[in-house]
């Protein structure tokens, strides 16, 4: 196979891979996420894959349970996840060395965190335990994935009812906004928070595997670790890399697709190499990627895949969580952590907000 890649923004590609469905001429195999599957298999840009799947020889049953219930949408096969990145915890080992804190040790709950928080927090402002931005979507994914850990639902089990508004999920927001007002150990109105854990802004950040070069290119000292249980237990956010068949009238293209998919989860220990943790469990436990040089950093985020959540599967998956654009959901949460709402009241709106979205699908 002879394989020509094209690279667009998330804003550019669905667009275009539309169009290009509607055109009659999409291009053979695209990457998404997984939550956006029922989105574009609703939509029909995504051809069925059981049958090629079969073919080709692609097989799921070693992806974690949840890669593989959403793979699918109303029952049909619709590809396959190349990798699963959760959040996880990232702390500046200069930093927690200079606190007298033993980064052999890293906090494990919310008791230990706020602990290594407080003690890498200057006074005088120059410094702070844990960048949590206030206007970025990183700090919704670590409260997502609060929620989880504090057994608060976003969405009911048939995905039609947006269930935010509540006493738990109220908990974990308002721990979320006293990192800032309460505890003093993350900036006020914080917005690029990887730039501010290169330059020693904070001593703890989270982030995902995909930014472990990133710190290696800034030549930061720092280690890996599962992100703490603030809560009651383990919880984190993730999505996943998926690989599917733009549908097509070209049966041929579609099995060419298809080959490439499997080969390139057969293979995924080298998409590995940019810091992803490949679904596969036989790649992920091969040695060829056990055994690269960043390894020790991403063990943190394979040890985190048993409690991994992705945010709704749903057809509406991209009007909801868009990262770039106003939604309720991003206007609400910056909201609470910039003090315009307090907590109660930016989920009530939120989940208004969302549920108006829901409806209107009907």
């Amino acid at each position: 196979l002879c394989v020509t890649t094209t690279v667009y923004n998330w804003d550019v590609f669905f667009d275009k891979w539309l169009s290009g469905v509607a055109a009659g001429n999409p291009p053979d195999a695209v990457v998404l996420h997984i939550n956006e599957v029922p989105q574009y298999a609703s939509l029909g840009a995504m051809a069925a894959m059981d049958d090629l799947a079969k073919t080709v020889k692609l097989d799921l049953s070693g992806f974690p349970q949840t890669q593989q219930t959403y793979s699918k949408y109303n029952g049909v096969l619709y590809g396959a996840p190349l990798d699963v990145h959760p959040i996880g915890m990232y702390i500046n080992a200069d930093l927690a060395k200079a606190a007298n804190l033993d980064i052999t040790k890293p906090p494990t709950d919310r008791t230990t965190f706020l602990d290594w928080a407080q003690k890498m927090t200057k006074a005088d402002g120059s410094q702070y335990g844990v960048c949590f931005a206030s206007v970025n979507v990183q700090s919704f994914r670590v409260w997502y994935g609060w929620l989880w850990q504090n057994d608060a639902q976003f969405i009911s089990a048939d995905n039609k009812k947006i269930t935010i508004n509540s006493p738990a999920a109220v908990e974990t927001l308002q721990f979320a906004t006293d990192l800032v007002n309460k505890y003093k150990v993350a900036p006020q109105g914080e917005q690029d928070p990887d730039t501010d854990f290169i330059n020693g802004k904070c001593g703890i950040t989270f982030q995902g595997p995909w930014y472990i070069h990133g710190f290696i290119d800034a030549k930061l000292n720092y280690i890996t670790a599962p992100q703490p249980v603030m809560f009651k237990h383990p919880g984190v956010w993730a999505s996943d890399h998926f690989l599917a068949v733009s549908k097509q009238s070209d049966a041929t293209r579609e099995l060419a697709a298809a080959k490439f998919i499997k080969w390139t989860i057969d293979h995924a220990n080298v998409w590995g190499l940019s810091g992803m943790v490949p679904a596969d469990k036989s790649v992920r436990e091969g040695a060829a990627y056990t055994g690269s040089d960043i390894y020790k950093y991403q063990k943190a985020f394979v040890n985190e895949l048993d409690y991994t959540h992705l945010t709704p599967v749903i057809t509406q998956s991209t009007e909801i969580f868009a990262e770039n654009n106003q939604t309720p959901l991003v206007v609400n949460f910056q909201a609470a952590m910039l003090g315009a709402k307090d907590p109660a009241t930016a989920l009530k709106d939120m989940q208004d907000g969302i549920q108006a979205i829901l409806d209107k699908s009907k």
